[in-house]
């Protein structure tokens, strides 16, 4: 064999390792110990937390916030059913106002035709009474024109007779 060059003495392995598992073993056993400790109280808490959720307030508590939950989701649809109906409100008054207006339109033309025929039954209702005015004028004309007419024809039918009357007496 070849030489071997040691600064210690060659020892025998055995014991090598049973001192060193010694001083190894307390501090794995601590260590052990302690995580054995904190897994207990893990589950420890683990334990309370658990029967803590399921208590008769923490249930009263889940049954109220699905309770809120629901009234939520409820008063949510019914918001956007009165949202929808507002809407539909509003289009009908766009509607209504655009009728309106149209309507007012229509009306102003149809008063203004109204004002034009009336102003144009005014006048000719004054033109009818200018007429009207020239007609008697000219019908009491021809009557004074007639009765002189009457009374010139008298007068010649009177001395025609007249004449007739003394020729008559004149040939007896």
């Amino acid at each position: 064999m070849a030489p071997t060059f040691y600064h210690y003495l060659p020892a025998p392995m055995d014991e090598k390792w049973q001192e060193q598992g010694r001083g190894l073993r307390p501090r794995y056993l601590v260590a052990a110990a302690l995580v054995v400790l904190f897994q207990a109280a893990l589950v420890t808490l683990l334990i309370y937390f658990a029967v803590r959720a399921n208590s008769e307030a923490c249930r009263d508590g889940l049954r109220a916030q699905d309770e809120c939950r629901n009234i939520t989701h409820l008063l949510q649809r019914q918001l956007t059913r009165a949202q929808d109906g507002l809407l539909q409100a509003e289009t009908q008054a766009n509607t209504c106002n655009r009728t309106v207006v149209t309507l007012q339109d229509s009306l102003e033309k149809q008063v203004s035709q109204v004002r034009e025929q009336q102003a144009r039954i005014q006048e000719l209702e004054s033109k009818v009474m200018t007429l009207n005015q020239e007609l008697e004028k000219l019908r009491t004309a021809e009557e004074a024109s007639r009765t002189s007419q009457k009374n010139s024809a008298s007068s010649v039918v009177l001395s025609s007779l007249l004449m007739f009357t003394v020729m008559l007496i004149l040939l007896f």
